[in-house]
């Protein structure tokens, strides 16, 4: 969860950004089978297993190609290895001789949705609702997987269907909840984490997304509470320990959140985004150099974090080093060329190195993807000077004070 804001000092893109860790949704009541989190418990003796029964499922099928259920049982243990693509070609052949078959039909939309192929998965939950109106596990997963769509309120309507035919459902009122968090509609989220904690009092997902939604208010210390009762459950918690890393964070004590990450990076030293929150924390208390440090490690295990480009790219800034910002800045214009911060800070750190005509094809860039970015005409405007262009330079100062005027009578308004 990104929370990107722009600083106001004009001479620094300052933005940092945290990211939170979040339970999110909960499938454990669908997934026990295999697909899912549990998954990652099939060791190679148990692999050995069940590969041994697909060669024993594949000689029955030899013997008689025409039982739906063997195709399935077959499916289903592929799932559990992961391999989705081939149990979805097993779940097929299961419903070619028994179209009507609801397990298959809810597997094959668990395998779907595993290879990220919602829409798909959506229609084959809504096949087997047709056969089982009411059945948990496929309203569950139908919700969860609208989740992943970004679709909320659909999401939420899945689980409230749930809620219908059974109301104290963990699974149903925790996901229920993070929709409404995805939302913003925090205070009906708290209530359902609330029915949720009133079921299952030591719930872990319900105590960590509790204290998320209360973040969200900007209630930290409500937020830290949550934390705390989760790890009074849970005392290696990594979700827990890194969320309580953030809201301390959030209230200004950034020794504190940086000793829970360290916890929560003791117990995973690949987690990324740690690594990141914990620059962040290191950031705002000027240790540069270990936020540069902490931010190359995210980008080691995730190589595609733009936001940890981008911060580092910042604190090289805050040490002088502008050409090793500038190189960091454009990693991140490489991966997403609509970045805007990462134009305006790289223009500033070529501002620094006196590369003012270079400076100012940054801004323009960041003003071309939001038009009314008023910092970057100010430093276009500072850079033009620089280089004797003053009726330039005027031009964009009135602009950006248009600007300015536009957005004081917008705030009025409301």
């Amino acid at each position: 969860m990104l929370d990107e804001s722009q600083s106001e000092d004009k001479d620094k893109s300052s933005s940092l950004s945290d990211t939170r860790v979040d339970s999110g949704i909960d499938t454990n009541s669908d997934i026990q089978s295999g697909v899912g989190s549990n998954i990652d418990e099939v060791n190679n003796g148990e692999r050995s297993e069940y590969l041994k029964a697909i060669r024993h499922l594949d000689k029955l099928l030899t013997l008689n190609p025409s039982d739906p259920a063997t195709y399935f049982d077959k499916g289903f243990i592929l799932e559990i290895l992961e391999k989705f693509q081939e149990s979805i070609k097993c779940f097929d052949d299961a419903l070619k001789i028994k179209p009507n078959y609801f397990q298959a039909l809810y597997r094959k939309g668990l395998a779907l949705s595993c290879l990220k192929r919602y829409g798909e998965a959506i229609k084959c939950f809504d096949d087997a609702l047709k056969i089982k109106p009411t059945d948990i596990n496929v309203l569950n997963n139908k919700g969860s997987t609208f989740q992943q769509m970004g679709l909320y309120e659909e999401a939420a309507h899945a689980y409230e269907e749930t809620l219908k035919n059974k109301p104290n459902d963990i699974t149903a009122l925790n996901n229920k909840a993070v929709a409404l968090v995805n939302m913003k509609k925090f205070h009906l989220a708290l209530e359902h984490y609330d029915k949720a904690l009133a079921v299952k009092p030591n719930d872990i997902t319900a105590l960590n997304n509790k204290g998320i939604a209360l973040a969200s208010l900007a209630r930290y210390d409500d937020a830290i509470s949550y934390y705390d009762m989760a790890l009074a459950v849970k005392p290696n918690d990594i979700t827990a320990l890194n969320n309580k890393g953030i809201a301390l964070a959030s209230l200004g004590r950034y020794d504190d959140a940086i000793f829970y990450y360290d916890a929560a990076l003791s117990l995973n030293p690949d987690a990324s985004d740690i690594y990141f929150n914990k620059g962040i924390a290191l950031t705002n208390v000027g240790n540069h150099q270990e936020a540069i440090e902490c931010y190359d490690k995210a980008i080691s295990i995730k190589s595609d974090y733009l936001d940890a480009y981008y911060n580092k790219a910042i604190s090289l800034a805050e040490l002088s080093r502008f050409d090793e910002a500038i190189r960091s800045y454009d990693e991140v214009i490489f991966r997403s060329y609509d970045y805007v911060y990462a134009y305006y800070g790289k223009g500033f750190s070529l501002d620094c190195l006196e590369r003012y005509e270079e400076a100012i094809q940054c801004y323009e860039e960041a003003i071309r993807i939001e038009p009314d970015y008023i910092h970057a005409y100010y430093r276009k405007a500072h850079n033009l000077e620089k280089l004797g262009k003053a009726s330039e330079a005027d031009k964009c100062i009135k602009m950006a004070r248009n600007l300015e005027l536009q957005k004081t009578k917008l705030t009025k308004s409301l």
